[in-house]
């Protein structure tokens, strides 16, 4: 699976000005940077045309584009990730965790998208930091996982992208502002840049761990605490 990843430019100015630089890839993936602020209101009311645009660049790329941004419910905020394949919007994930003291709230699903690139997991932003979300994504049978952050905060995001890609046996890729990387099965980064325009070619590979649990004595099921 060839990615191209966009972590600073807005989706508006790529299709304008950068459209060979980005071609020729399977999936392409934008930062927040991409769409920004999207009022749910305005869209549905013809105001603005954010989702249509996501989905019409995927149209004339032939592509995959996933693209973060901040949504506005009539009033209520979220951390999204819009997701278009070849001219259809296939859906919007929020970030299903809300951290601390903040005016963006949780919202719904984690969901894998049956893309024509293959089953691609969405993580939002901070979701990354949770071992359920990458377990919930693999065991819905996805080819490969992606996370979409603001920014990049210290090691954690790579820690847990690497633990992810491991712990559950698919390949992850992370998309923040001025930053990428990517994590195999083995827990090995095998891209981590910082251009505005980065490239990566993923070998789609899947691992799955046979586990086995002592279930004698003092025993409390794994599961029990999520």
């Amino acid at each position: 699976m060839d990615i191209c990843f966009v972590t600073a430019d807005t989706l508006d100015y790529v299709w304008r000005e950068k459209m060979s630089a980005v071609g020729k890839s399977d999936v392409l993936v934008f930062g927040f940077n991409g769409l920004g602020l999207v009022s749910y209101k305005k869209e549905l009311g013809g105001e603005t045309e954010y989702f249509q645009d996501l989905a019409r660049l995927s149209r004339e790329l032939s592509q995959v584009v996933i693209c973060g941004c901040d949504t506005d419910t009539y009033g209520v905020f979220r951390h999204s990730v819009a997701i278009a394949d070849n001219g259809k919007l296939l859906g919007v994930s929020d970030m299903a965790h809300a951290l601390d003291d903040s005016e963006f709230v949780a919202g719904g699903n984690f969901r894998v998208y049956d893309t024509s690139a293959g089953k691609i997991g969405i993580i939002v932003g901070e979701d990354l930091f949770f071992p359920e979300s990458g377990r919930v994504l693999a065991l819905c049978d996805a080819d490969i996982i992606i996370c979409v952050m603001k920014k990049l905060e210290g090691p954690m995001p790579q820690v847990m992208l690497r633990a992810g890609a491991f712990a559950n046996g698919v390949s992850m890729v992370l998309c923040a502002k001025n930053y990428a990387a990517v994590a195999d099965i083995r827990g090995n980064i095998t891209l981590s840049g910082g251009g505005k325009i980065i490239k990566s070619k993923i070998k789609i590979e899947k691992d799955f761990h046979l586990i086995n649990l002592r279930q004698r004595g003092l025993y409390r099921d794994f599961n029990s605490g999520y």
